[in-house]
C-alpha cells in the first residue's frame, strides 16, 4: 500500500500545481447589493452541504422574512449546467441537477439558479431587484470567481481529511491548511461514535494554521411514507422498535455509509439490506427495472429525498411499485447546530453589516 502511495505522490503534486494554476490571476467578482454566503468543503464526496444550505435558508426565512433568497449552484451533471438556468420547479432533476431540484422543491419561493459559470448565470437569470437579497453559494469554497462575504467549510466528522492527501492519493480537493481561507469550520454528521476523535481533528487544523471558529452539527431525520396511489402525497412514518419489518436502503450519495447508519438508528432495525450507487447517480429506466427485481416480498424501499426526486420521474417505475404494493419511505434530513446562539449571532452580524453598507451606498 505504501509503495502505491509513493507511486501516486507525483500525481498529487501535479494536481496541486494545476489547481493553483487554474486559480492564478482570478479576481473575484462582487455581485452588487447582495450578501453572499458560501457553503463548501475541502474534500470530494458528501459532507452534508445540502442540509446545511437548507438550514441557512430556514434561518433567514424565519428571521428576515422580507429578504429574498437565491441559491446559486453549479448543477453538477445537469443538462443545463453549461448554459445555466433558473429552476421553475423541482420536477426535472436531469435538466437542473438533483440537489438544486431538491432545494426548489423544499423552498418554492426561493430563487434557484444553476450554471458552471455562476457569475454569468446569476447576471443572466436573476429576477430579484432588491436591496435585501441573500445569495447562498452552494459548493462554493473552490469557486474563486465570485466574492463571498462569508465562507463556511464543512468537514464530515466521520473522516474530515481522508488519508490527508489531495487527489488522486486521497479525497482532499485542497490541503488542510487552505481551510484558513474560510471564516468558519463546521463539523457535520456528529454521532456518539465519532465524537471521540474530534480533538484529534481539531489539532490537525490548528497545526495547519486553521484557527477560525468551529461549529458542530448533527442530523435529525424525519421519515415519511410516499402514498403512491394518492398523487405522491406524504405522511409521517413512525417505526416501531423491535419490529420484524425488512428494509432495502437504496441511495446514490457521497457518503452512503452515513445514510445507512442514519437509517439503522431511525428505523430501530438491523434488518436493512443496502444497494449503493455512485454519487449523483442517474436513475435510468434500466437501473430502476433492475431495482424492482431486487425488492423482496414484504420488503420496504427506503431512500433519501435526493434519490427519490430522481426516481419518481419514471412513471413506469412508480406504476410497478404501486402494482406490487411496495411501501416507500423517504429520509428527510435536517441539521441541528450545537452552538445555535453563536451561529445565529454570526448570521445576524452578516445581515447587519450588509444593511449598513447598503445604507451608505444609498446615501451617496
Amino acid at each position: 500500500m505504501k509503495i502505491f502511495l509513493y507511486l501516486l505522490y507525483p500525481f498529487s503534486l501535479v494536481y496541486r500545481l494545476l489547481f493553483w494554476w487554474s486559480r492564478r490571476g482570478i479576481s473575484p467578482f462582487r455581485i452588487p447589493n447582495v450578501l453572499v454566503i458560501s457553503v463548501g468543503n475541502l474534500t470530494v464526496g458528501g459532507t452534508g452541504k445540502t442540509p446545511f444550505v437548507q438550514y441557512l435558508v430556514r434561518y433567514f426565512q424565519k428571521t428576515y422574512s422580507s429578504y429574498a433568497i437565491t441559491i446559486l449552484s453549479r448543477g453538477y451533471k445537469a443538462k443545463k449546467t453549461k448554459d445555466g438556468a433558473i429552476l421553475p420547479s423541482g420536477l426535472e432533476p436531469k435538466l437542473y441537477g438533483d440537489e438544486p431540484s431538491q432545494h426548489k422543491e423544499m423552498f418554492p419561493d426561493v430563487q434557484v439558479i444553476i450554471g458552471r459559470n455562476r457569475k454569468k448565470s446569476f447576471l443572466q437569470y436573476n429576477q430579484i431587484n432588491s436591496q435585501k437579497h441573500i445569495v447562498i453559494l452552494d459548493d462554493g469554497f473552490q469557486h474563486k470567481a465570485l466574492h463571498r462575504d462569508f465562507d463556511f467549510v464543512l468537514l464530515d466528522a466521520n473522516s474530515p481529511f481522508g488519508n490527508g492527501f489531495t487527489i488522486p492519493l486521497g479525497f482532499l480537493r485542497e490541503p488542510i491548511g487552505h481551510g484558513k481561507r474560510a471564516n468558519a469550520v463546521v463539523f457535520t454528521k456528529l454521532t456518539s461514535k465519532n465524537r471521540q476523535y474530534l480533538d484529534h481533528y481539531k489539532k490537525a487544523l490548528t497545526q495547519s494554521g486553521v484557527t477560525i471558529p468551529i461549529f458542530h452539527t448533527s442530523f435529525q431525520t424525519e421519515i415519511k411514507q410516499i402514498l403512491l396511489n394518492q398523487n405522491l402525497l406524504q405522511k409521517t412514518w413512525k417505526p416501531e422498535p423491535d419490529s420484524e419489518l425488512k428494509y432495502l436502503l437504496v441511495t446514490g450519495v457521497g457518503n452512503p455509509n452515513s445514510v445507512y447508519e442514519t437509517a439503522k438508528s431511525v428505523l430501530f432495525s438491523e434488518s436493512i439490506r443496502t444497494k449503493f450507487y455512485p454519487d449523483h447517480f442517474d436513475y435510468g429506466t434500466s437501473s430502476l427495472s433492475s431495482l424492482l427485481k431486487e425488492i423482496q416480498t414484504d420488503e420496504i424501499l427506503v431512500t433519501t429525498e435526493k434519490d427519490w426526486i430522481k426516481m419518481r420521474g419514471d412513471i413506469g417505475f412508480i406504476g410497478e411499485l404501486t402494482k406490487k404494493n411496495v411501501r416507500v419511505l423517504i429520509l428527510f434530513i435536517q441539521v441541528s447546530v450545537e452552538e445555535e446562539k453563536e451561529m445565529q449571532s454570526i448570521l445576524a452580524g452578516l445581515v447587519s453589516t450588509y444593511e449598513l453598507k447598503n445604507d451608505r451606498v444609498l446615501k451617496i
